[in-house]
């Protein structure tokens, strides 16, 4: 019964499954979720120290949600506490950081940008979508996944929500994003 009860909350309030969620711990620490995982760990930000803390499952299951930032909230708390995207993919290898205003890109012919852009949250959704763009014709697109869901990829970085997709010179490069500090 428990268990139709939750699943009925979930599709009437979905997005309770969203990345801006804020929690608060049993010390009363309050923690913004930051969407990334990690052997058995999700990352958080402490919202008095801006730190960012890896909390296991265990403890995460004492956390009570206490409330959501918009998207245009959420991605202004991260800049303001130096948290930015770092994204990568391969077929073809490429690396990316987004901060608040500037793209790196390097993809696999070893071609180096540093371009400033413009960052839109979508103003439709309440999901995290950020569309960006230059004068120099790059394109982007970040969106978090569902909760359950995750983007991966086979290499050293920690499981994500965020996907994104970059259009550079025509080509476009598809890969998964997380947050971590600049």
């Amino acid at each position: 019964m428990k268990n139709l009860i939750l699943v009925l909350i979930l599709l009437i309030f979905p997005k309770l499954l969203l990345a801006q969620e804020l929690f608060i711990d049993s010390a009363n620490k309050e923690y913004l979720y930051l969407g990334g995982k990690q052997d058995n760990k999700q990352s958080f930000m402490d919202l008095k120290t801006g730190a960012i803390d890896w909390i296991d499952n265990a403890k995460l299951e004492q956390m009570q949600q206490i409330g959501m930032l918009s998207p245009t909230e959420f991605w202004n708390k991260l800049t303001n506490n130096s948290i930015v995207f770092y994204a990568s993919g391969y077929e073809p290898h490429w690396f990316a950081k987004i901060t608040k205003n500037r793209l790196q890109f390097t993809n696999s012919k070893k071609e180096k940008i540093a371009i400033k852009i413009d960052i839109k949250n979508s103003n439709v959704t309440y999901d995290f979508v950020a569309f960006f763009h230059s004068k120099n014709g790059v394109f982007g697109l970040i969106r978090d996944l569902d909760k359950s869901s995750k983007c991966e990829l086979e290499i050293a970085e920690p499981d994500s929500i965020y996907e994104i997709f970059i259009n550079y010179k025509g080509e476009i490069f598809e890969g998964c994003a997380y947050l971590d500090k600049l």
